[in-house]
């Protein structure tokens, strides 16, 4: 068998112990399943899409004779094979650019409309979601709140003050559907980075590496963001979808408010350390990821970042 056979073949079979270690039950294992997207990447960024396709079939069969039942081969296709292709099929896309003195130079599918793709995926798995349970008591609400109490159960059992356990979950399912967007998609993020990196070292990628923080986004995400608020102010079920799609729709501007983070403070003294700590906070708090996707935002009127670069080179100049 040749070469470029064994490679899908096999990211397929380890895609899919990465995806299946979650029937371990342990932490460590439940974590080794965020990862099971990265082979199939890799596949994709070195061979091509067809080749990253069948890795991901592959992947599927062995995930539906090792966990039989529609659930988890309906997880692994819905939040991993498909969105990956997808990411893989543009992220691979290219022309040759023209006029300005720059023919003959290759340009790549913009990394801002791979997040808009990511975007789109998560805005329709959440409406598809929200008409399927339609019709069932307050919606996927309360099919999330469901889910939550089985989950929190055991915290609910320990817990003197089960009221408050109530209001936790309660608000946790408010925000529940955005939050799981945000770190499905995150995780394709870091997935995506870590197959390209590894690729781009062992000088197999098919693409270079791009600029993360000179990344654009569209503006569409932007009107999905004021459509969210604006239904959000009828409560109810209605702006519990309302909310759910303007959190969404500022996932894109949160990465880009991390690339303005990243661009205006590469001349700082102690870069380094400000950004961990930056890191730390926004992990340890949360909270500090609205005020990112917030610079995200105002990004794309403000231009921190052109204004940076020209001053630094204005000062390079004199």
């Amino acid at each position: 068998m040749q070469r470029a056979q064994l490679i899908p073949l096999g990211a397929g079979v380890v895609a899919a112990l990465l995806h299946l270690s979650v029937t371990l039950g342990s932490p460590g294992a439940f974590m080794l399943a965020y990862f099971a997207q990265a082979p199939i990447v890799a596949t994709g960024l070195a061979l091509g899409c067809m080749p990253a396709a069948v890795a991901a079939a592959i992947a599927a069969v062995l995930v539906a004779l090792g966990s039989p039942g529609v659930g988890a081969l309906s997880l692994f296709v819905l939040t991993s094979a498909l969105p990956v292709l997808v990411i893989v099929y543009f992220a691979i896309q290219n022309r040759i650019r023209d006029g300005e003195g720059e023919d003959g130079s290759v340009e790549w599918y913009p990394v801002g409309r791979l997040l808009g793709w990511l975007t789109v995926l998560a805005l329709v798995a959440f409406v598809a979601a929200y008409l399927v349970f339609l019709g069932a008591e307050n919606g996927v609400r309360g099919a999330t709140e469901t889910y939550l109490r089985n989950v929190l159960g055991a915290l609910r059992n320990v817990q003197a003050d089960a009221a408050a356990v109530d209001q936790l979950i309660t608000t946790m399912a408010a925000i529940f559907p955005a939050v799981a967007a945000a770190s499905w998609l995150l995780m394709i993020v870091v997935n995506g980075v870590m197959a390209q990196k590894f690729l781009t070292a062992s000088g197999k990628n098919l693409r270079p590496i791009p600029a993360y923080s000179e990344i654009e986004v569209p503006i569409w995400p932007a009107a999905v963001v004021i459509f969210g608020a604006l239904v959000a102010i009828f409560g109810g079920n209605a702006g519990f979808f309302g909310i759910n799609v303007m959190l969404i729709g500022t996932i894109p501007f949160f990465f880009i408010g991390l690339a303005v983070l990243h661009s205006i403070s590469a001349a700082w003294p102690g870069r380094l350390f400000l950004l961990v700590g930056a890191y730390l906070f926004l992990v340890l708090l949360v909270w500090p990821a609205a005020i990112i996707a917030l610079l995200g935002l105002i990004e794309h009127w403000v231009r921190l970042r052109e204004r940076m670069h020209a001053r630094r080179s204005n000062k390079g100049n004199e």
